[in-house]
């Protein structure tokens, strides 16, 4: 099975964060048991995505390229680049913002 990505939508200030985010939909509840989404997100120069809590899923976001800092469920700022995975899990909270004058990319794997 091939599936292709929706065209990405521009989010502004997602979960109360600064600047535009670009979110593509790639496999939906639907379409693969045991995952809710699978999304590539970018992040513009400077965005963010504000600090938010899970109450009823978890999330993988897998950076693909650009440096930025995740927001831990502690609150605490931790640098992240190519090849880094953040974990939230259900129950907890957490932000990401990019630093830099570079897009950040990565996938965010909803499950």
């Amino acid at each position: 099975m091939i599936i292709k990505g929706e065209e990405p939508q521009k989010i502004e200030n997602k979960f109360g964060g600064k600047g535009s985010i670009f979110s593509k939909s790639y496999i939906k509840k639907e379409d693969f048991q045991g995952i809710d989404k699978v999304l590539e997100i970018t992040l513009e120069p400077y965005a963010s995505i504000g600090y938010h809590l899970h109450e009823e899923d978890s999330e993988i976001y897998h950076i693909i390229s650009g440096y930025g800092q995740f927001q831990d469920a502690d609150g605490e700022m931790k640098d992240v680049g190519p090849g880094d995975c953040c974990i939230i899990t259900k129950g907890q909270s957490h932000g990401l913002v990019n630093l830099q004058e570079e897009p950040l990319k990565m996938l965010a794997i909803v499950f």
